[in-house]
């Protein structure tokens, strides 16, 4: 289930935004999540597994009809392709107006959850 960030999260946060390859150092992730809070149109969303554990972290922007996915970083053990189909297809219920599109290094992932809807 998706949880949209609030102050009380940031430790979680930060933990999860730090799995994100190119965020190298904390300096990075404090910078990351200052560009998010800097924008209404910007999103920062954590997952919780069926077992109730933060594993996930979504990070969107609103550009008119379209949800970017800027982020969709998943704890290793649920790294894969199924939690990330679960995530985008809950995110597509609370912006049910907006299509998800991915980023430069998000696309594959959203193809992928496309291609799954297709075929059931």
């Amino acid at each position: 289930m998706l949880y949209q960030y609030r102050k009380d999260y940031e430790k979680i946060t930060m933990g999860l935004l730090s799995l994100v390859d190119n965020l190298t150092s904390m300096d990075l992730v404090n910078q990351e999540m200052q560009w998010y809070d800097g924008s209404e149109s910007r999103y920062l969303f954590l997952y919780r597994d069926d077992n109730n554990n933060w594993s996930g972290l979504v990070g969107l922007e609103q550009k008119n009809s379209q949800l970017v996915l800027h982020q969709l970083v998943c704890t290793p053990s649920n790294k894969e392709q199924l939690t990330y189909n679960k995530i985008l297809s809950e995110l597509s219920q609370r912006f049910p107006e907006s299509k998800i599109v991915g980023n430069l290094d998000t696309r594959n992932i959203c193809q992928r959850w496309e291609e799954s809807l297709r075929h059931g």
